[in-house]
């Protein structure tokens, strides 16, 4: 029988300023996500709608970031704890035998005294024309529940933009709804697309609020982002972003539009402070202002850096949920910009191929990691190393997991792995090379997902198998 993989740990962390008692035990109460995208809902809403989505659309962070992924390990008695576990499996996209280690993140924020900083908002609407209809209605709603969620001690302004720019409400307390959601409520659909004009006045709304570490600044950029007018490229708007980051003047992203621009958001919602989520239908808007609101705004780790040193007869062949980041992209030093508090614990999984069979005892990788607290000095950086603890050498045809939630991670690799290329595939017109792919993919995760009886496995499953019946040779 093969054994747990035994993975060395040592777990650093740091207290969050205001967040009261620190809770002890297995899991976490709370978790920890990566910043980026945190979903892949245009993915889903193509695909209800009939379409085959664009290979970016299926986002690894945005798919890590909808499951709960925690990993077994000492009691985390701090804001940001780090584990990891490995699984050994065939990757779907070359269909080798691959090493993919898991790092996770979780967090023992005590719910009971948790509470998120009070805000200052410049909620910024894109109203240009390809904003008409059901798009508009649905930023109307959004907005509504995300005034419901502020409170007497949060500030508020409103900004909305065409090829021009107005502000409805200049910066003042949100103690008065009624004027707000007046504003909201007036808003018409007109011209085109200047994302860029929108952010700055937003951005200078913000800047009328002085830098207070009691308090957060983040503004709030609802759009379609498929801008026409003034920037359009991915390095402006990262540009624009990193500077009032830098001043603490934050972005959250919600994306409406079955036209919606992924790749540009995916980029810029990487800069530090960012994150991003797609408006799919009202069940996704509700969650996200009624369950996650908080947690949203609150960010406990910046500058997240991890170095990885395969082991000899290992390379690092990809890794999977770095905001920014392509999936696949080969690197063996990663930054996340940003870590935020979440209901759920989320993952980074980094992939390795091995030149022969892997050996008992055999170790497979160490990673170095280091992070940013929000105030304070940085904790020295930790080391986390991992060896293969089963009894027999490990056929190159064999799978082997430490923990299941690592299977489950893998899973959801190979979940991104096969949907990204079969619609490449399709793309270029080779029809049935995608549909075969995408069959395969469905099966795969069918099976993990019965093997690990998972209820939201079965789930991306079902949604695997109505995108390979989209792809019709």
């Amino acid at each position: 029988m093969m054994r747990r993989l035994l993975v060395a740990l040592m777990a650093t962390a740091f207290t969050l300023a205001g967040c009261g008692g620190i809770g002890t035990g297995g899991f976490a109460d709370f978790g920890a996500t990566a910043g980026g995208a945190q979903d892949i809902g245009l993915a889903r809403t193509k695909i209800a709608q009939g379409q085959v989505p664009a290979p970016e659309d299926f986002v690894a962070e945005g798919l890590y970031s909808e499951h709960d992924l925690p990993l077994q390990g000492p009691a985390c008695n701090q804001v940001l704890c780090l584990r990891t576990a490995t699984g050994i499996a065939p990757a779907l996209d070359t269909g080798r035998q691959e090493v993919f280690v898991q790092v996770g993140f979780s967090s023992n924020v005590d719910p009971a005294t948790f509470r998120r900083k009070p805000l200052d908002v410049a909620l910024v609407i894109d109203r240009s024309g390809s904003m008409s209809g059901e798009p508009m209605e649905a930023v109307k709603e959004a907005a509504r529940k995300l005034v419901e969620k502020l409170n007497e001690d949060d500030t508020f302004a409103l900004v909305v933009f065409d090829d021009e720019v107005d502000t409805l409400v200049h910066q003042r307390s949100a103690g008065d709804r009624s004027e707000l959601l007046s504003a909201i409520d007036k808003i018409k659909p007109q011209g085109s697309t200047c994302i860029e004009c929108g952010l700055k006045e937003g951005f200078k709304e913000l800047a009328k609020r002085p830098a207070d570490a009691a308090r957060a600044r983040r503004l709030f950029l609802f759009t379609d982002a498929m801008p026409n007018v003034g920037a359009t490229g991915e390095g402006e708007f990262m540009d624009l972003l990193r500077s009032h980051s830098q001043q603490g003047r934050d972005t959250t992203v919600f994306g409406v539009n079955i036209a919606f621009g992924q790749e540009l958001v995916t980029k810029i919602s990487a800069v530090r402070g960012s994150n991003y989520f797609f408006l799919s239908n009202a069940e996704r808007t509700r969650t996200v202002f009624d369950e996650d609101f908080d947690f949203l705004v609150t960010p406990i780790a910046y500058d997240l850096r991890m170095a990885l040193t395969p082991a000899e007869g290992f390379r690092v062949e990809a890794v999977y949920g770095v905001p920014g980041v392509d999936p696949g992209a080969s690197l063996a030093e990663m930054d996340v910009a940003t870590v935020f508090l979440s209901r759920r614990r989320g993952a980074i999984v980094a992939r390795l191929s091995a030149s022969g069979e892997v050996q008992p005892g055999q170790q497979l990788v160490s990673s170095n990691l280091s992070f940013q607290p929000l105030e304070g000095e940085a904790p020295p950086a930790v080391t986390l190393t991992a060896r293969y603890e089963g009894s027999e050498p490990l056929s190159s045809t064999s799978t082997w997991y430490s923990q299941n939630s690592v299977r489950k991670a893998v899973a959801l690799t190979n979940f991104i792995l096969g949907a990204r290329q079969a619609c490449e595939h399709w793309n270029k017109g080779e029809k049935a090379a995608a549909r075969e792919l995408a069959d395969r993919t469905a099966t795969l995760l069918q099976a993990e997902a019965q093997a690990l009886d998972d209820a939201p496995l079965r789930a991306e499953a079902e949604l695997a198998r109505k995108l390979a019946e989209l792809m019709v040779p």
